[in-house]
């Protein structure tokens, strides 16, 4: 199985696997609050930072 980042809904982080920044406040964000099969190999994962409660998505692509 290969996992590759599609387009995020609100925010691109940089790595392409792993935990985003916070695109507020620049703080690791270790786990998403959670995550959801959106269809087509497509998972979105809802994020929400700790220290400035700053919310955003990103979707990853699982390729098959």
């Amino acid at each position: 199985m290969m996992l590759s980042i599609a387009t995020s809904m609100k925010f691109c982080h940089e790595r392409c696997l792993g935990p985003p920044c916070c695109p507020k406040c620049g703080i690791l964000i270790l786990a998403p609050e959670s995550s959801q099969y959106v269809g087509y190999g497509r998972v979105r994962h809802m994020w929400l930072c700790d220290d400035c409660d700053y919310e955003f998505r990103t979707v990853i692509r699982i390729a098959s």
